[in-house]
């Protein structure tokens, strides 16, 4: 009795519409919503967190607790201050002109009537170092400040820190110098004719391809991989997995250990990845997914998901097609979901109507 009057106190729910749970989470479906520090308004038009806003997806603005700030109307207008705050502001009004410290890959990103001009850093960690990279009428002439240069689509050098790559009359024409390095496949020589032939001939690889990348058949000192006809069938074997597939009916992956050797997992698909078996879960997408921790999907009709006590929460219907969006939860989900439980190892609690009907069954 005193657990019923405790979960009475604690659980407001009128229909859909409005739900109450806890100190934390409250709902005036569809129009706002609020859980821990996230609140929605008419999701997903507008969402707020603790330190950052966006509405309809294109506009943003985030703040940092170290200091700084950044505010976006994409893909026109950025603006902001760089962490820590007493750094200089950035700002750019695309294509006119702009500053970026950091956007993509791309770091110190400037731009001025782009494509006219461009220019941007980026980060060479293996090599301790920043590579810059300017651009004029992109794509078609760039050069970096190590000595690479391009003139696409006639001519380019690319140099990296474990080769040298270039090409002419880009695609027809690829060569590449590779230098010893222990992470790839070593010192060699490698040519593209595309789309006739390729040829890898490296220290520790030995590849020939044939309408590249669709057919091609390659001899390292751990094994061989192919790939024969026209991409449908693949075989691998070598330290780190066995792998047999014809695409997209069929694939089979036995990953091992990179020490031992030993078998670590195994994982087999059919039509492509519309059927997954792996080790702990199986998924028929998306009508079925199971997980040896509890978790039940059979979409649209069934979810069963474990919470951090132990307990298990189930509801039916669960209409939309993609797990785990919280957004959805708070602000859609209730519509559709006419039952709900949380059964644990003494009982479980139902829900029926949008808590219209409740009742408890003891295990």
């Amino acid at each position: 009795m005193l657990a019923d009057l405790l979960l009475l106190a604690t659980t407001l729910q009128v229909g859909p519409f409005f739900e109450r749970g806890g100190e934390d989470a409250t709902a005036l479906r569809p129009f706002w919503s609020e859980e821990g520090e996230t609140t929605d308004v008419l999701w997903p038009v507008f969402t707020a967190h603790r330190d950052w806003w966006r509405f309809c997806w294109f506009t943003h603005y985030q703040s940092y607790p170290e200091g700084g700030y950044q505010f976006e109307i994409l893909p026109i207008w950025f603006n902001g201050r760089s962490r820590p705050a007493n750094d200089e502001g950035y700002w750019g009004l695309f294509p006119i002109w702009g500053r970026h410290p950091h956007i993509l890959l791309m770091h110190d990103l400037r731009f001025c009537l782009w494509p006219v001009w461009t220019q941007y850093r980026m980060p060479r960690p293996k090599e301790r170092r920043w590579m810059t990279t300017n651009a004029v009428l992109f794509p078609f002439f760039h050069w970096r400040d190590d000595g690479s240069w391009g003139f696409w689509p006639v001519y380019g050098l690319s140099h990296n820190r474990a080769d040298d790559h270039q090409y002419a009359l880009w695609p027809l024409f690829n060569w590449k110098t590779s230098f010893p390095d222990r992470d790839t496949g070593g010192a060699g020589f490698s040519w593209m004719f595309w789309p006739l032939v390729s040829h890898v001939d490296r220290e520790r690889e030995d590849q020939w391809l044939f309408l590249p990348p669709l057919i091609s058949h390659a001899e390292t000192p751990d094994g061989w991989r192919g790939r024969y006809p026209l991409l449908f069938v693949e075989f691998e074997r070598n330290r780190e997995r066995d792998r047999t597939s014809f695409f997209p009916f069929y694939e089979h992956i036995v990953n091992r250990a990179y020490g031992d050797g030993h078998e670590a997992d195994r994982i087999t698909r059919f039509g492509w990845r519309l059927v997954e078996l792996l080790p702990d879960e199986t998924r028929v997408f998306p009508f079925w997914t199971s997980r040896d921790d509890g978790y039940l999907r059979v979409w649209p009709f069934w979810e069963t998901s474990p919470l951090g006590d132990g307990s298990l929460a189930s509801r039916c219907l669960s209409l939309f097609p993609i797990r785990w969006v919280p957004s959805v939860d708070r602000n859609w989900s209730k519509f559709w979901t006419f039952y709900e439980s949380v059964s644990n190892p003494v009982c479980t609690e139902h829900s029926l109507l949008w808590g219209v009907i409740r009742w408890r069954t003891v295990k």
